[in-house]
């Protein structure tokens, strides 16, 4: 049986140890809330150096988009993968060996490590707020890339973050050689915090790439009941198709 500490036992000094409890948690409350806010302002300064800034709107979304990505961070803390169904799902259908590849809204260095330990050759990730040196601050909707740089561009859960989902296609296209794969993975009916977009079907993603979209690795919209991400998913790969305008 475990001891009960002695001012636990008396009611004065119980009450007393359960106020200093709260008043230390408000505190600190209050120091974490400071560096939060600080790491928004900061990333957002580190962002601005990096990205165009066109008008205010846009200005409101790049703030939007750091302030939910950290708090994502100060909530959860950063989740990590060693398995990426995702990109084991591209190499049953395609054979990467080689290829050089480009993460949208890679939030970590783990999708890239995958995608090397499958056997492609140059892998970039990109965010809009990064503190890890293999991650570059860029903007989905304005690559600083050369065309036809990639052969692979990879969107797991970011271009629903997308301020213009059309612009940001775009971009993937021109940064895409003929022929290359985009991958995209979003939740289906469902629009969360920080994102931009709500997408009821895959052609909500599709549309924004037509007609450049060729022949198709995959396309599926799979309910929460038929999987294990405990939401609606929606899954496109295909190949891209410069010649068709």
């Amino acid at each position: 049986m475990t001891e009960v500490v002695w001012y636990k036992r008396n009611p004065f000094f119980k009450s007393i140890y359960k106020a200093q409890k709260q008043w230390r948690r408000k505190i600190w409350d209050v120091f974490e809330q400071a560096h939060y806010r600080r790491n928004v302002q900061r990333s957002y300064e580190a962002a601005r150096r990096n990205i165009v800034v066109a008008d205010e709107d846009y200005d409101k979304y790049l703030r939007d988009q750091l302030e939910e990505t950290l708090l994502k961070k100060k909530l959860v803390g950063e989740r990590r993968f060693a398995v990426i169904p995702l990109i084991d799902m591209l190499r049953s259908k395609h054979d990467f060996t080689g290829a050089n590849v480009l993460c949208v809204g890679a939030r970590n260095t783990d999708e890239i490590k995958y995608f090397r330990q499958k056997g492609a050759n140059d892998v970039i990730g990109i965010d809009l707020f990064t503190d890890d040196p293999d991650l570059t601050i860029m903007d989905m909707h304005d690559l600083k890339f050369p065309d036809a740089k990639f052969d692979i561009v990879y969107s797991r859960h970011s271009f629903e973050h997308a301020y213009d989902r059309r612009k940001a296609a775009m971009e993937w296209i021109r940064v895409l050689k003929d022929g290359g794969i985009v991958i995209i993975e979003v939740p289906g009916k469902y629009k969360g915090g920080g994102d931009y977009n709500r997408f009821e079907e895959t052609e909500d993603v599709l549309g924004a790439f037509r007609p450049y979209i060729g022949e198709f690795l995959w396309n599926e919209y799979s309910r929460k009941e038929e999987n294990t991400d405990k939401m609606d998913i929606i899954r496109v790969m295909f190949h891209v198709n410069k010649k068709a305008v």
